[in-house]
């Protein structure tokens, strides 16, 4: 009895022992079979994201291109529809720029007036280097004083044979400093378009050809008037936009209504 229960118990210790053994080896199976699955889904993704993937590049480079292309035409339009006094301003803006950047540059100051974006407002003499447009200092001047300058300034610059436009709806009138650029610039044309009456009538305008007898055409006080300029050469009547006939008519059915 006591030989058979010993070869009980080592049988067990052996079952028990062989269990423990056994096991880890199933869950170890199990564990690499989940390991492989995730590896696979794994792959599976990422070969769908690297085919996804050229086209969502292909996709924003053709997005960017287009938006470059519609900048670039959009830029070309722009340049297009500036007039030759425009881009002659533009070009020499830029060479000014350029030329402020050149350490070898020499600066030449003399007086420039520059009027205010708004006619009544007064604006400023510049003491400034009209070569690449540095300002040493300025002062305040009347509107007027301003007005003239700058168109003044704007005949010293303009393209060869070009044609200065002024539009004003508050002077009627040039000092002298305008006639002095025409004789210096006499390939220029000059286009004023103003109100007669004293800027309280209606918009007319005139064109001074090139090549005129300038000087002689500054009075006794030191001024040009418009209408004087009208009546030397040629005085016209600018009609003004006229209404669609569909604005119109509704115009009219609401004073009906009324």
């Amino acid at each position: 009895m006591k030989s058979r229960k010993v070869l009980m118990t080592v049988l067990s210790t052996c079952i028990i022992t062989a269990g423990v053994v056994v096991s880890p080896f199933s869950s170890a199976a199990i564990v690499h079979a989940e390991n492989t699955q995730t590896l696979a889904a794994s792959a599976v993704a990422t070969n769908t994201a690297d085919t996804a993937t050229p086209d969502a590049t292909t996709s924003a480079e053709t997005g960017t291109t287009e938006t470059a292309s519609e900048g670039s035409q959009a830029q070309e339009s722009q340049e297009v529809q500036l007039t030759p006094e425009q881009q002659a301003a533009k070009d020499r803006k830029d060479a000014m720029e350029a030329l402020r950047n050149d350490p070898n540059h020499v600066h030449t100051f003399r007086w420039i007036a520059q009027m205010n974006e708004s006619e009544s407002a007064e604006g400023t003499m510049n003491y400034m280097c009209p070569e690449c447009g540095k300002i040493w200092y300025n002062r305040p001047i009347p509107a007027y004083t301003a007005f003239s300058g700058d168109v003044a300034h704007r005949i010293e610059t303009a393209p060869q044979d070009g044609t200065v436009r002024v539009i004003t709806s508050l002077f009627y009138s040039f000092n002298s400093d305008v006639m002095t650029a025409l004789s210096e610039r006499p390939d220029v044309s000059l286009y004023v378009s103003f109100l007669d009456q004293e800027y309280k009538g209606n918009r007319v305008s005139f064109l001074i050809p090139p090549g005129q007898d300038y000087l002689s055409m500054i009075d006794e006080n030191g001024y040009t008037g418009f209408l004087y300029l009208g009546g030397k050469y040629g005085l016209t009547i600018e009609v003004p936009e006229e209404k669609p006939a569909e604005t119109a008519q509704d115009t009219s059915q609401e004073n009906t209504n009324e």
